[in-house]
Order: C-alpha cells, then structure tokens, then sequence
C-alpha cells in the first residue's frame, strides 16, 4: 500500500505531515512512530515479530528489540490519549509479536472538479477504491465545454459583424493561451531551488517524550551537548545544537535524536541518527540510564555513535569527569548555563560547585566552572568577581599537568588570556581547542581575537558562525559582550538586525 492518511478508529494519520488528528486533538509524531504505525495500518490484523518489524520499518538499520518495544509502548500511549475507556489499538500476541486490531480505513487525498455554475474545484479525502469517475450527463450530451471554445460560441453568430467581433475574440484567447504556455515552460525550464540539505551538517535535538520530567529535560540536554561535543571533536561533520530558521536555503542533513524517558523498567537514553536526505535510520540504540551509571553510557553511546559515523578509532571521554555524581551535576549543569536568564545561570554554578566539591582538581570542572561565572557576569554587566579569578588560576595551574584536555579547557585558557591583554598566548591556546573541536565559544573567542587584530570582517564571519551553531540571544550577548563590548550593527548587520538591541532584553 502506498496511501499517505489512514483513518484508524478514531484517529486520522497523515503520513506526510507525519500528524495524528482526532477532533480537537492534534499530535506530531516522530518519524520512526509515524513509519511504524503506517506499516501496522497498512498489514492491520497481522502479527509481526520484532524481527519482522525491524527490517521492514527500520530497513536493515542497526535496531535492538528494546527500541521496538518501545516504539509499540509510546504509540499505545499516544493512541489511548489518556482516555481510560478507549478501544484497543494495538495488542500483544504472547511469543509472535504485535498486532494493530483497531479498524482501519486506507484514504486517499484527491482533487474533485465538480462542474457547478460558479466553476469551483473542492478537494476532498475519499475511501481508496471508491468510484472517483465523473458523473454522466443526464441527457448523454457531453458537457460544455467538449469542442474547440471558439466553435461554441461562434455558433451563436449570425451576421458579419458579430463573427468579425468572436474572430477577435478568437485570436485574443489563442494569444493568452500562447502566452501562458510560454511562462509555464520558462519557469519549468528554470526551477528554482527554495533549500538544501547540507550532508556535512548534523542538527542535534533532544526530546523526553509525554512522560518528561524536568530532571529529564536537564539531563537530555546535557548528554545531547557532550554529543555534540565528541562529533565535532573526532569528525569533520559541522554540527549545529537544536533547529534554526536562520540558515535560509541551507538545512541540515543529518539528525541526531536524543531522549531520555522514564519506563516501566527504569529510565532509559535513546539514540536516533537519521540521514535526513534518504529519510534512513542509520542508527537506533536504547541504555539503561542511572546516576550511577552516567559515566559508562555516555562513553558506550558516544563510541556506537562515532563508529556509525566511520570514526571507530576514536576514543571519547577525554576529560570527563570520572566520579558519576559530578559528571551527572555537569550534565544538569548545561541546561542552565546555557540561559541568559541570571537565576538559571546562578543555578548552573551552584551544580558546578557541587560538582566541584567531589572532585575539586578535574580541570573539565574547573573550565566550565570558570566560563559559567564569566558568562553570568558579562550577561549582568557585572566585573569578574575574585572566586572567578581564583578558579581561573587554579585551572592554569591543573591544565600544566601535561594529560590529554577537552576544547572546553583551551578555551577557559584562551579566554583568560584574552582577559588578561595577552593576545598571542589566547591566539596559541585557541588553536589548541580547535584541534579538539570547534564550539559555540570557539567562534565567540576567534572573532574578538579578530576584532583586536583589526580585522572586523573576520570578526563578524565567526559570531555568524557561532549564531549558526546555536541560534540563541545567549549566544547574540556573549558574541556582542565576552571580555570587551563589540558593535554588531558594523560587524554582523545581519544579527544585529534580527536580534538588536529592541529585541534583546536581559533578565
């Protein structure tokens, strides 16, 4: 079957919209849900194995049970809508497999032209196999108009003048249709491309499903981060936190999904990377998730991830923080230092001094420490306070210890250098964190280095760059107020115009 909408009791799926309505309900669906539920739709009543279900949906991708049950547990929820008198819609068949047992009515979306005296065209969703011909005439006559315009109405001349008037009018209506024929091969000759999937950019997102909580949310967003972090760090891939409109012409590519959710088993981090051209999933995996076992799944997943994206060599983790319950407070930590809101960043250090209390010498810590206090002093216009300072000199004095540091390291470094007047030391560090991955704050330090060398258009090239990363107003103050103020209408218009000073307000 190849229809695009199902109707499933209640329910109406729209495939191509990937969305599933019922009156006054609407739900987007991701899209491993919306391919699933079209496969049960289309094979209704039949018991599929997992197995089964794996190579038809997932279409030989690299896809465990775990992630199937799963799928069926979030798509009955989604289905039953909280409604505690619901019909079944999809049961389990013990030691087969599943079965969609809801009935289901295949539809399809076709434009009906009915002859009316205002000549109106209504578009309407009818039954697939339904007679969709046209009615017949009720004398037999073919309906007007079956020949030539011009012969109709000519018909109805009877002296000269009047044929001299619809001759006219002939050759008006064969100039207009000429005329429209002509446009109409121009612009197929010339298409016009509205946008692009980049295949070097990976957007990566994070979702906690309908049972989210907060502490999942925070969580999901700091696993996605270290992700992200580990890619740019070990590929060449561009990557890019989150979606953004602002990239015109150019979309993403690739995708990562992130999630993590609460089940009946325990709470679980899901993996989905999808090569968005072929609309394929490349990769789907399922971990058991714990606080104490952070450590363990963020290297499992990272090094699944990495071998996906042909980069099995490469050894992620370096620089993480070893104890569980630090790196969980690192984790938490980035959902709220990445806010311009002062109570969140505020929050965010109080989670990186947790953190900091169980291992006071790790110098990830010490790093992300430092650029938060810095990132909630520039945002509230206040001086570097004397525990910044302290954390800075104490991370100077860690990161001389010769073992292998993160990017986030080189850039707490290079932004002290910068800081401090010492332009070519930031210069040599920063060059340091690019070899480890270039970051948001990457490109926020290399356009203020730029600024200092004189170079104002290499400047606004990089906060372009660091805005298109992640397209926040953190991001659009940092860029315009780390270290030293710059002027973005000269440097980045472009930004200044869609995130100005009239749009941008602080706390």
């Amino acid at each position: 079957m190849s229809e695009s909408v199902f109707e499933i009791h209640d329910w109406t799926l729209r495939v191509d919209d990937n969305m599933l309505c019922r009156p006054e309900r609407e739900v987007y669906l991701e899209p491993r849900l919306v391919n699933l539920l079209r496969f049960l739709a289309s094979h209704a009543g039949t018991v599929f194995c997992r197995d089964t279900l794996i190579n038809e949906v997932w279409a030989g991708a690299v896809v465990t049970d775990q992630v199937v049950t799963q799928s069926i547990f979030e798509l009955r929820k989604i289905l039953k809508d909280g409604r505690h008198d619901a019909a079944e819609y999809i049961v389990t068949v013990p030691k087969r497999g599943y079965k969609l047992v809801a009935p289901v009515r295949p539809l399809q979306v076709l434009s009906v032209v009915v002859a009316e005296p205002e000549g109106t065209a209504c578009p309407e969703i009818i039954p697939t196999g339904a007679d969709s011909g046209p009615p017949a005439d009720e004398q037999g006559k073919t309906p007007f108009p079956a020949g030539p315009l011009t012969r109709a109405i000519s018909t109805h001349a009877r002296d000269s003048r009047s044929r001299r008037r619809m001759l006219g009018f002939d050759l008006f209506v064969v100039v207009l249709l000429i005329t429209v024929v002509s446009l109409l091969s121009y612009q197929h000759a010339a298409p016009r491309v509205h946008s692009m999937l980049d295949p070097e950019l990976l957007v990566f997102r994070f979702h906690t499903g309908m049972d989210g909580t907060n502490e999942n949310v925070r969580l999901a967003d700091g696993i996605t981060r270290a992700l992200m972090g580990e890619v740019a760090a070990a590929t060449p891939l561009r990557v890019q936190y989150g979606a953004t409109n602002l990239l015109g012409g150019i979309r993403p590519g690739k995708e990562l999904s992130v999630r993590v959710s609460h089940q009946p088993g325990g709470t679980y981090l899901d993996l989905e990377y999808r090569n968005l051209n072929t609309s394929r999933v490349l990769f789907s995996h399922q971990y058991l998730l714990s606080r104490h076992n952070v450590h363990g799944v963020l290297q499992a997943s990272s090094q699944d991830l990495l071998r996906v994206l042909a980069r099995p060599d490469a050894s992620p983790g370096a620089g993480w923080p070893t104890d569980d319950e630090a790196l969980m407070a690192l984790m938490e930590a980035h959902y709220y230092t990445n806010k311009q809101d002062q109570a969140a960043l505020g929050r965010g250090v109080e989670l990186l001094d947790a953190s900091l209390a169980l291992q006071p010498d790790q110098p990830l810590l010490l790093a992300e420490r430092y650029l938060a206090g810095e990132a909630l002093a520039t945002l509230s216009g206040e001086p570097q306070s004397e525990r910044e300072q302290q954390i800075g000199v104490h991370l100077a004095e860690v990161a001389q210890g010769g073992a292998v540091l993160p990017a986030r390291v080189w850039e707490a470094l290079a932004l002290q250098a910068i800081l401090a007047g010492q332009q070519q030391q930031a210069n040599r560090l920063l060059a340091q964190a690019a070899s480890r991955g270039r970051t948001v704050l990457y490109h926020i330090l290399r356009g203020k280095l730029a600024e200092l060398d004189g170079s104002p258009d290499l400047a606004g090239d990089a906060y372009s760059q660091a805005f298109l990363m992640e397209a926040t107003e953190q991001t659009y103050l940092l860029c315009q107020r780390l270290g030293f103020y710059s002027n973005m209408e000269t440097l980045a218009p472009v930004l200044f115009n869609t995130l100005g000073q009239s749009k941008v307000k602080l706390f």
